[in-house]
């Protein structure tokens, strides 16, 4: 189903069954394809992180015993 026909069958289906609490006009600027001029529709994706204690506590190991040098020493705060 092409995405503005889904938009309409969405919201029939949620106005059947009670779900739509209003509607109301939004002035919001959308972003435009400069070669073709079509919506650039947001792209859904998975998201995952990275658990970085590890890293950080090398990195702030590394600092502290001066295998790695922060210069202006005086931004090493930010870097703890």
């Amino acid at each position: 189903m092409m995405r503005f026909d889904a938009r309409v069958a969405v919201y029939k289906e949620l106005e059947k069954i009670g779900q739509i609490q209003g509607k109301v006009p939004n002035k919001m600027r959308l972003g435009l394809c400069s070669r073709t001029e079509d919506v650039i529709e947001p792209y859904l994706k998975p998201q995952w992180y990275v658990d970085c204690k590890d890293m950080a506590k090398r990195s702030t190991d590394a600092v502290r015993n001066k295998e790695l040098i922060i210069t202006p020493d005086s931004h090493e705060k930010t870097w703890f």
